[in-house]
């Protein structure tokens, strides 16, 4: 024998030792292994009786939490209860009331459906107690299991419904309870599963006590779906989110499949994942593809490093998705993903191009000073304090509206839009040489040049080559230009879509590059800039369609007006009209905000006229 890394390694040749006879395992032992893959932590014992009150058709469920779900865990629903005949049946191993044949597997209608959670949860846990009444019944049944052994079941006290209470959860698995989170990610874990079925339930009643707190407590709005979705979202996330967010509603070609659900304002984003819900068929689902779909919906939205406030409830048919994969349930294989998932984009797309999610930034007029962006507006600065203003040496302070264009050529172009993405801009003038100010029917709007112009370049580029009038601009006399190694493998891969964008190029020589035309909507004279940008930009990675908006994005991020540039007047008024004209005006393709608004009323509160 040889240790290698830790691990004891047989040697070439050495006997094994006999083998240990094949036995059947033991209830207990088989019970234990079971409650470490249904129940893996004490959110996933909450998960599996949450969803029985809703397969019970509860529409008020309390929960009791205590000990971050290590210690207690209660449930008091006013589902349909149980039998007292059945009580002692729904603690046995693959006992069920979901189904009864395995036709039924593929049109599964329920949460549960393998009969595993309740004796996996008695298992694991030093003391469980049931108190169900069922529908027309006289009286209330309770069952009690101390470290998984059984009581007689007897008589109760209770109104229709069913009481689950679980004390110390994992008494008996030692090592599962070592291995838990910290108290705090415990109660988050607790915290997402209740609200996930608030959103999966809208038009049922939650209430959580976590420990000494209460986070969650839902009361349904009266309504449509719109309604108490909203509602859902108000108790789970907060009002303002909630009634920013747009509502999504879409159906397949063939009205198969069906969506609905919120897609949260760009600037309700978060720095995680938390606020991404996916619903499929009812069950909230971790898909990776169908988080991707939804990130990938949201490009050009949201700045880089934020995820998306989006709530999205998938209904297909039950032989269209399979729910049998994992233990837990929460992740599902779809059988058309592809369609699933062009649905999905296509849902949150033109909600966002057409809903709430578009109102710009404002600034609050008395945000606390640490919260207040750097272009807020303060006091003026007291006497001898010159303030930042002074950085800007006087001449430059007078002539920065009047100085010289220094961006020829520039002329508003028509584009088929909505009207109302972005209300008539006044330009009033240049702030540092970065800022378009404008007025607005608010108030103050401030415009971020260099991200407007990216707007404008990238809606253009992405035309379709129909609607764009003289999309190729040709150079006057070709440009050639010498190639690196990865700026080659760059061209050779992105070429096509490099052309799609409207660069005419071919190779002349090993590495060289004849450069013959550019995209009508960018600067020829700083072509070779351009192109060279793109290609760092790109890689030497195979350009795949869904990269097309990218390379979009960059090439004009590179063509677009810098800071520091010096716009006169008829440019800033040129830029302001073709913004107005943009599909998505308040951000640039990376996500960030093309302008921020700052209300009349908050200027007057500022000189203390209102």
């Amino acid at each position: 024998m040889s240790a290698r890394g830790g691990l004891t390694v047989r040697d070439a040749g050495e006997i094994p030792p006999r083998h240990r006879p094949i036995r059947e395992l033991s209830g207990a032992v088989a019970a234990q292994i079971a409650a470490g893959e249904v129940v893996e932590r004490p959110a996933a014992a909450l998960k599996e009786l949450i969803e029985n009150s809703a397969d019970a058709g509860a529409m008020r469920v309390e929960i009791e939490i205590a000990g971050a779900g290590r210690e207690r865990i209660a449930l008091h629903d006013d589902g349909c209860g149980i039998d007292e005949a059945e009580l002692a049946l729904a603690f046995r191993r693959h006992a069920t009331s979901k189904l009864a044949r395995v036709e039924e597997l593929a049109q599964l209608g329920s949460y549960g459906f393998r009969g595993e959670a309740l004796p996996a949860i008695a298992a694991a846990a030093g003391r469980l107690r049931m108190i169900s009444r069922a529908a027309g019944a006289e009286r209330a049944a309770a069952i009690e299991f101390e470290d998984g052994v059984p009581s007689a079941v007897r008589p109760a006290a209770r109104a229709v419904g069913t009481t689950v209470e679980i004390d110390d959860l994992f008494a008996n698995q030692p090592a599962r309870r070592a291995f838990l989170a910290g108290a705090r990610a415990e109660r988050a874990a607790i915290l997402r599963t209740a609200s996930d079925a608030v959103l999966a339930r809208p038009a049922a009643s939650l209430r959580l006590n976590l420990d000494t707190r209460t986070p969650l407590a839902h009361e349904p709005a009266r309504g449509d779906a719109e309604s108490l979705l909203r509602a859902a979202a108000a108790s789970v996330f907060n009002n303002r989110a909630a009634e920013r967010a747009s509502w999504l509603q879409a159906r397949s070609a063939d009205g198969a499949a069906t969506l609905d659900g919120l897609a949260g304002a760009a600037d309700d984003a978060r720095r995680t994942r938390d606020g991404l819900r996916l619903f499929v068929n009812g069950r909230p689902v971790h898909d990776r593809r169908l988080s991707f779909a939804v990130q990938e919906a949201y490009r050009g939205w949201l700045a880089a490093g934020a995820f998306p406030l989006c709530v999205v409830r998938l209904t297909v048919p039950p032989d269209a998705v399979d729910v049998n994969i994992h233990p837990a349930k929460t992740e599902v294989k779809l059988r058309d993903a592809g369609l699933v998932f062009s649905l999905v984009q296509r849902a949150i797309r033109e909600a966002l191009a057409q809903g709430r999610a578009l109102s710009p930034p404002r600034i609050p007029a008395r945000a606390p000073e640490h919260e207040r962006p750097p272009w807020a507006i303060r006091p003026a600065p007291a006497a001898g304090n010159p303030g930042p203003w002074a950085a800007l040496p006087s001449s430059e302070r007078r002539t920065a509206v009047l100085a010289e264009p220094r961006l020829g050529g520039w002329e508003a172009a028509p584009s088929a839009v909505r009207a109302d993405a972005l209300p008539p801009l006044r330009m009033v003038g240049q702030l540092h040489r970065t800022f378009i100010i404008a007025e607005g029917p608010g108030g103050l709007v401030l415009v971020d040049q260099h991200g407007a112009h990216e707007r404008i370049l990238y809606e253009r580029l992405l035309d379709p080559p129909q609607d764009r009038a003289g999309a190729v601009q040709p150079l006057l006399e070709p440009l050639l230009f010498n190639l690196d190694a990865v700026e080659a493998a760059s061209w050779s891969a992105a070429r096509a879509r490099l052309e799609e964008l409207g660069f005419a190029a071919e190779p002349f020589g090993e590495r060289t590059l004849r450069l013959r035309a550019v995209p009508a909507a960018l600067d020829a004279a700083h072509a070779e800039r351009l192109l060279r940008g793109l290609l760092a930009d790109l890689g030497a990675e195979q350009a795949e369609p869904e990269r097309f908006d990218r390379a979009a994005a960059s090439a004009a991020c590179h063509g677009s007006v810098r800071r520091g540039a010096v716009l006169d007047p008829p440019a800033m008024t040129a830029l302001l009209r073709d913004l107005e004209r943009c599909r998505q005006p308040h951000t640039c393709p990376h996500g960030r905000p093309t302008l921020v608004e700052i209300a009349a009323d908050d200027v007057l509160r500022q000189f203390r006229r209102k």
